[in-house]
């Protein structure tokens, strides 16, 4: 920002030292509308021209613009560097500049200029209703191509943020914009995806998740197993349902899960109601356990008395004889 107005103070300054010293109280400005001035078209001289904006191809906005040309040097050779042009027109200043024996201008440029609340604007003409210091705009759709890319490189490394066939893009790059691993943010539905240009959710992530916590909102839980009311399947209906489907009910399959994934937090509910289901049963086991134990208990002490009394009669026979 203060690059550009140190440049356009110093071109004022240059051309009214030009004009005092000509002794002339104006740059007079030419009506050449209608013509496309090659680099070479004047030298060692400072011109002011009338031009259509249309016939000069620069950007910008309105119907006619102001082209200030410098010639630094004579326009036969090329030693004495580059002529620059600048054009003012309703839509901002812009610049291009080219050797006096070039064929054709060089591409315009426009010269950034901050607005009155010291907002800068690439590719728009108001930043009012952006609110923001700084917007960069292009106006058309992005189908297959980039609208107000911006690129902030290093040698080795980039970021890059943008519109991409209608999305709004944020990616990692190599300094070459050619191996790239994307954030992308949709406008529309707000899924963000990294890894993939195509999320069809909140997140999709395509690679591996690192973190100290994962928490997951859930609308139930199967503490209803731990209810009266609930129907416990019996372990040969288990076993009839694993011989059949080849897995336990109401758990997806191998091949449901490869096609579909799993869901994290139905399937942690999932897991749980059959923990819980398998508690049960264990619970039910130990009371057979329990059970078996004390009758065993008991048959060991009835065969007890009965070892005593056999005992006690055969030491009566042995009397007896």
């Amino acid at each position: 920002m203060k690059t550009a107005i140190f440049i356009i103070s110093f071109l004022i300054f240059t051309v009214n030292s030009k004009v005092y010293s000509q002794s002339l109280s104006s740059l007079i400005i030419s009506d050449t509308r209608d013509v496309n001035d090659l680099p070479n078209f004047s030298e060692f001289s400072i011109k002011a021209d009338f031009k259509l904006r249309g016939v000069i191809g620069v950007p910008g906005s309105g119907m006619y613009s102001t082209n200030l040309t410098f010639f630094p040097w004579e326009n036969t050779d090329n030693s004495g560097g580059k002529n620059h042009q600048l054009n003012l027109n309703d839509g901002g200043v812009f610049y291009r500049n080219a050797y006096p024996l070039d064929g054709q201008w060089g591409g315009w440029r426009k010269i950034l200029i901050a607005d009155e609340g010291g907002n800068v604007s690439i590719g728009a003409e108001e930043t009012a209703s952006y609110q923001t210091k700084l917007l960069v705009k292009e106006i058309g759709l992005s189908t297959g191509i980039w609208r107000g890319r911006i690129v902030a490189s290093g040698d080795l490394n980039a970021i890059v943020m943008g519109e991409y066939n209608g999305k709004s893009w944020f990616g990692a790059h190599n300094s070459q914009l050619n191996a790239w691993s994307d954030l992308i943010i949709q406008a529309e539905g707000g899924n963000v995806g990294i890894g993939t240009t195509n999320p069809t959710n909140k997140l999709d992530v395509n690679g591996t998740i690192h973190s100290k916590e994962v928490k997951v909102d859930m609308n139930g839980w199967p503490d209803f197993v731990f209810k009266k009311e609930y129907n416990l399947p019996t372990l040969d209906e288990v076993e009839k349902h694993i011989a059949e489907k080849g897995h336990l009910e109401n758990i997806p399959s191998e091949k449901e899960v490869l096609q579909n994934g799993i869901n994290l937090g139905q399937m942690n509910a999932k897991l749980l109601q059959k923990i819980e289901e398998l508690t049960i049963y264990a619970i039910e086991q130990e009371k057979k356990n329990n059970k078996q134990s004390l009758r065993i208990e008991a048959l060991e002490n009835e065969n007890q008395i009965f070892k005593n009394v056999f005992e006690r009669l055969s030491k009566i026979e042995e009397k007896l004889k």
